[in-house]
Parts: structure tokens; C-alpha cells; sequence
């Protein structure tokens, strides 16, 4: 995993400012406004509004660069790719695409004890949980359009496209979404034994999901989401150049936490999380893994994964939400929460 780029970093919000500026249906926006107001934002606080600075060029002046060139069309490539995200992943394979695992929400309070939470409570943090993560899956579209964008053909860069994919997942949640999430550093853990290729998945779900107070309900319905995902692929074609394989895994949760400490007299306060969980597996165990060509009974499992906790804030989140819901209309002609609603995959007991 690695950072963004300054350049890439510029990138991101040129376009995010563009799609803004045409969801409020406003004239086209010049590079020079732009680099004042990302200059203004990087050397003031967050919450500060650089929406009144204005480039001292001449609305009359022929030299500068106006962004919205080749804007309908980088529009149309962007609305493209977040619709793909919405079909399965067997669809998106069959039409030569790269699927993204869909990102996951469990629509349970995850705690000890959580009798008599506030459901209307406990809803509102999972839809801030399922909206986060949709404009995760937006940062991560618009960085592959600068990265890659003649796109990936799975038939023939399934690994180069998945790795990338992957990378660019971490880079959404550290770089653009890094000021409605705290975060810290991930935690690494390998793994490399043998087992019957009946038990991967189990194996997978204990190590990847320890810690994260799930019940084996819940596991269970995270693996059939893992194995829609694993089947899509059980046909394609890992190239030799890559020894390994790459995904990110995006998983919501809200704890629930009885901040008066006596169970009596308890009240729940939500902590809206979603682990990132960056799996690097080792390519040749990936395609035995899930091939259905493959007969043996057994498979050396060699994989690492990052676990890192993003902590969503909500202030923060619902400060920003407003501008992310008009550009999703614009792009989609759905509001954040209808392709949220459609883009996570909820799991309940």
C-alpha cells in the first residue's frame, strides 16, 4: 500500500471540484481557481470555506485552461465505472471488467449486552456507514481513471488490475476521505500452512475477522458474500508476471457502547467503523483456491493481511455530505443513499 502523490492529490480534487461545480450547474472552473483554493485548504483548517477565492485572471482571458474540456466525457467514463460497481460480479466479469468486492455492513450492534439500544439510533449509524463507504468507492473510481484510464481487461491483467484496485481502496480512505475518518497504522499479520481446500474460507474468515467481536451468524453470511465475489473469478487467468494477488476488503461495523458502565442504567453511544482489510495472497494458492479445475485435496495457503480501523466522523462525514449527495446525482441520477443502499451488502443475524 502507498500514499497519494502532491499530483495526484491535485488531481483528485480538480475533478471532485469539477463534478461539484456541475452538480450546482455553475460556469466551468479554471485551473488557476483551483490551485488557489487547494492551496488555501492545505494551509488552513478543515472546516475552512475556500469557496470566495477566485482566480485574479480575466473571465476575457484566452490563456487560461478551463477544466470542463473532455468534461462530458470523463463524466460518462466515471458514471460508467460506478454503475459496473452495482452489477454482480459474474456480470462484470462476463463483460471483460475487474469487480471490486462490494464493501459490507452488519446491520447489528456489535457489543456485549445491547438490549435496549435505541434502534432509530443504531439505523441512522449504519446508513452514515453505508453512505461513507459509497464515496469511498467514488475517490477509489476517480483515482483509477487518472491511474488506468484505458481501464483493465481481466482477461489478460487480472493481477496488475486487482493489485491496483486494491491499493487504490487504501489510498481513497487514507488520502481523500482521510479528514471524515481517524485512523491509524494497520496491523500486519502472515500466514503460510496447509490445510484441505474445503477449510480456506473458514481459515480466511478466523484470522482476517479476529478481534472484531463477530459471531459465527455473522461469518457465515460474510462468506457467502466472499463467495459470490470467489466464483466470478473461477475462470479467469492469473498472469505468471505476478506472484501475488491483491484485494481490499471494506467491512462496517457499529459497536455499541454503554457509556455509563452500569448495565442497569445503561446508554449506548455508536461507533460507526469500517475495517479496511488488505489482503495480499499468494497468486498460485489464490487460483487453486478457487479454480474448479484444480483436484487436490490440499493447499499450502500463503497470504498477509493489513487490518486497519477507520473510525468514521460523523460531524465531520455529514458536514461534506450535501456536496457528495448533488455529485452523485449528478454522475448516477441517484442520491447517495439509493446507490448506497445498492452498492453495500448489508449482513444481519
Amino acid at each position: 500500500m502507498s500514499g497519494l502523490s502532491v499530483e495526484g492529490a491535485a488531481a483528485i480534487s480538480a475533478f471532485v471540484e469539477e463534478l461539484h461545480n456541475a452538480a450546482k450547474r455553475g460556469p466551468p472552473m479554471d485551473e488557476e481557481t483551483l490551485a488557489l483554493r487547494m492551496l488555501a485548504a492545505a494551509n488552513t483548517d478543515a472546516d475552512f470555506d475556500s469557496s470566495h477565492i477566485r482566480s485574479p485572471f480575466s473571465a476575457n482571458d484566452t490563456t487560461r485552461v478551463v477544466l470542463d474540456a473532455g468534461g462530458d466525457d470523463k463524466f460518462a467514463k466515471f458514471a460508467s465505472l460506478m454503475f459496473s460497481d452495482l452489477e454482480p460480479p459474474k456480470e462484470q466479469v462476463d463483460k471483460g471488467k475487474v469487480p471490486k468486492p462490494s464493501p459490507v455492513v452488519v446491520e447489528d450492534p456489535i457489543g456485549d449486552e445491547t438490549r435496549g439500544y435505541d434502534q432509530k439510533e443504531a439505523i441512522k449509524n449504519f446508513s452514515y456507514l453505508k453512505d461513507a463507504q459509497s464515496v469511498c468507492q467514488m475517490f477509489t473510481n476517480i483515482m483509477l481513471m487518472q491511474t488506468n484510464p484505458g481501464g483493465f481487461d481481466i482477461t489478460k491483467e487480472a493481477a496488475a488490475a486487482f493489485n491496483a484496485q486494491a491499493n487504490l481502496a487504501y489510498n481513497a480512505m487514507a488520502g481523500p476521505m482521510a479528514g471524515v475518518y481517524n485512523f491509524s497504522q494497520g496491523v500486519r499479520t502472515k500466514h503460510d500452512f496447509t490445510i484441505p481446500k474445503s477449510k480456506v474460507h473458514d481459515k480466511l474468515l478466523d484470522t482476517m475477522f479476529d478481534g472484531m467481536r463477530l459471531d459465527d451468524a455473522h461469518k457465515k453470511e460474510i462468506d457467502s458474500q466472499i463467495s459470490n465475489f470467489a466464483k466470478a473469478l473461477k475462470n479467469i487467468t492469473i498472469d505468471g508476471e505476478h506472484s501475488t494477488v491483491d484485494f481490499a476488503l471494506r467491512f462496517g461495523l457499529t459497536p455499541a457502547v454503554n457509556i455509563t458502565a452500569d448495565s442497569s442504567n445503561a446508554i449506548w453511544a455508536f461507533e460507526p467503523t469500517t475495517y479496511l482489510i488488505y489482503l495480499t495472497m499468494d497468486a498460485n494458492a489464490f487460483t487453486k483456491s478457487i479454480s474448479k479445475n484444480n483436484s487436490e485435496d490440499r493447499i499450502q495457503l500463503k497470504y498477509e493481511h493489513v487490518v486497519t480501523k477507520f473510525e468514521l466522523n460523523v460531524d465531520r462525514f455529514l458536514k461534506q455530505r450535501p456536496k457528495y449527495n448533488s455529485m452523485f446525482e449528478t454522475a448516477t441520477g441517484m442520491n447517495l443513499k439509493e446507490y448506497s443502499d445498492k452498492l453495500n451488502k448489508p449482513v444481519k443475524k
